[in-house]
C-alpha cells in the first residue's frame, strides 16, 4: 500500500519514505523514484526520498500508516514523541486473521495501554497519538493497483475521521490520484465497518475466483421512481 500511494502522489507530491534503518529506506525511495520519473517523465512536479522513520514523523505534514497490524502499535508508541497537533495521521491499517483459507476481523491489541479491545485500528492509533487528528482510509482500495502505475483505478475511498480540516485535506489527497473517489462515511469510530469490507472482500476473492475486488459506490433507482 505504502509503495503504491508513494508512486501516485510524487507526481505532484514531495513523499518521504521512513523505515527503521536508512539504507532501506534510501533503496526503496531510489526504486519508486525511478519508477515514477520513468512513467510520469517531464509532468513529474514532486519528489521521493528515504529517511528514517523519525525523521518522517518530524518532517511530514501528512503521515500515512501503512504498517501491518501487529507492528503498528509499537511503531506509532516510538513515533509519538515526533508528531505535532498541526500534522494529520492517515490510518490504511486492517486488523485480520486468516482460517482455514478465509479472513475474518480481529482486533489491535493495545489494552496495555488502557485502551478498549473492542476499537478499530485507526482508534486504536488515535488513542496514541492524541491530539494528532486521525483519518481512516484506503482499507478497500488493492494495493496491487495501486503499485500498477498502469492501472486505472475507477474505486471509491471510504474516508472516516471525527477532524474536519484533516478529512476535507485526506479527501484532495485522494482526488490527486486520478479516477478515485472519496466518500465520507462519518466519524472515525465507523472505521470498524471500513476496516471490515478487507476481509469481506479478500473472501470474496477466494470464494468466487476473483481478481483483487474492490468497492465502487452506485446509485440505485427503483423502477417505481417518478420525477
Amino acid at each position: 500500500m505504502g509503495r503504491g500511494l508513494t508512486i501516485r502522489w510524487a507526481v505532484k507530491h514531495d513523499i518521504l519514505i521512513g523505515s527503521r534503518t536508512l539504507d532501506k529506506a534510501q533503496g526503496i525511495a531510489k526504486e519508486l523514484e525511478n519508477i515514477a520519473r520513468g512513467f510520469y517523465q517531464a509532468d513529474m512536479k514532486g519528489s521521493i526520498r528515504g529517511v528514517t522513520n523519525v525523521d518522517a514523523a518530524k518532517e511530514s505534514e501528512v503521515v500515512v500508516v501503512t504498517l501491518p497490524p501487529e507492528a503498528t502499535v509499537p511503531a506509532m508508541m516510538e513515533l509519538r514523541p515526533y508528531l505535532n497537533p498541526k500534522q494529520f495521521v492517515v490510518s490504511t491499517v486492517v486488523a485480520m486473521r486468516r482460517k482455514k483459507g478465509l479472513f475474518c476481523c480481529t482486533t489491535i491489541s493495545a489494552k496495555d495501554l488502557g485502551i478498549s479491545e473492542d476499537k478499530s485500528a485507526a482508534e486504536v492509533i488515535q488513542e496514541i497519538v492524541k491530539p494528532v487528528p486521525v483519518v481512516s482510509a484506503f482499507q478497500t482500495v488493492p494495493a496491487a493497483y495501486l503499485i500498477n502505475i498502469d492501472s486505472v483505478l475507477n474505486l471509491d475511498v471510504l474516508i472516516a475521521g471525527d477532524d474536519e480540516l484533516a478529512v476535507s485535506v485526506v479527501s484532495r489527497l485522494v482526488r490527486d490520484v486520478p479516477n478515485l473517489r472519496p466518500l465520507r462515511v462519518g466519524p472515525l469510530e465507523n472505521s470498524k465497518w471500513v476496516e471490515s469490507i478487507t476481509p469481506l472482500l479478500l473472501n470474496a476473492a477466494v470464494l468466487n475466483n476473483l481478481q483483487e475486488p474492490s468497492l465502487r459506490v452506485v446509485p440505485w433507482m427503483p423502477t417505481s421512481y417518478t420525477a
